[in-house]
């Protein structure tokens, strides 16, 4: 790993040449050259920033600081996690660790019933957006369901949900499309489930009368327990 000093000297040099290439690009003496040598010395400065952020990070302990935040979070020790991630987010130089820490905190502030909190950390974030499953359920809280079921569905077109985010979008079918939708879209869902995902939504469906999709779940729960 780069040295601090080794690292801000990098980017000193990428710097000139990039400066190099700016003048000559100016009076007109190198052509494409010089916007191709331009371009690269400006990624390349990005990148040594991020990278030299990331070491920061890393020399003050934050990654370990964040991952014990997400162990007390797995205990449900969500008020003492939260005095950590804030810290994580407050010292934090990259983006990418401070996006995860904001996100952390949005989950402690829900668990503890306090969505605007939750809201107020996701707003916090600049260069990167919050997840779409965090930014989905903090707006669900906050009583937008149906801006929440739009987050999901959009970040289902893209890519491919996570077994958590993909109950709360089942969730969110149960609760403003009904039933029988939920349970068509968790047999759209199986490969991403497990027996007691599936099961869960059958006694829900049980409780709120049976319906086709339901039957038709019903009918592949068997084949998911010998599975």
């Amino acid at each position: 790993m780069a040295t601090l000093g080794e690292t801000k000297a990098s980017i000193v040099v990428a710097l000139l040449a990039f400066l190099v290439a700016g003048i000559s690009l100016f009076h007109g003496q190198a052509g494409h050259t010089a916007m191709i040598a331009t371009a690269c010395g400006f990624a390349l400065v990005i990148a040594r920033l991020r990278q030299e952020r990331e070491e920061d990070d890393k020399r003050l302990g934050l990654d370990e600081k964040l991952r014990h935040a997400q162990e007390l979070q797995e205990r449900g020790a969500f008020r003492e996690a939260l005095g950590v991630v804030h810290q994580v987010a407050d010292l934090a130089q990259s983006s990418k660790l401070q996006r995860a820490a904001l996100e952390s905190v949005a989950w402690c502030e829900l668990a503890l019933n306090r969505p605007e909190a939750a809201r107020d950390a996701l707003s916090c974030l600049r260069e990167a957006g919050a997840d779409p499953y965090c930014q989905a359920a903090v707006e669900d809280a906050c009583g937008n369901s149906l801006w929440a079921l739009h987050i999901v569905e959009r970040e289902a077109r893209r890519h491919e949900l996570s077994r958590e985010a993909t109950l709360f979008r089942i969730d969110l079918y149960a609760r403003l499309r009904g039933i029988e939708a939920a349970c068509a879209l968790t047999l759209e869902q199986l490969s991403r489930l497990r027996f007691e995902d599936v099961e869960r939504v059958l006694r829900f469906a049980d409780g709120a009368g049976q319906s086709r999709a339901a039957s038709a779940l019903a009918h592949v729960l068997p084949q998911l327990r010998r599975a």
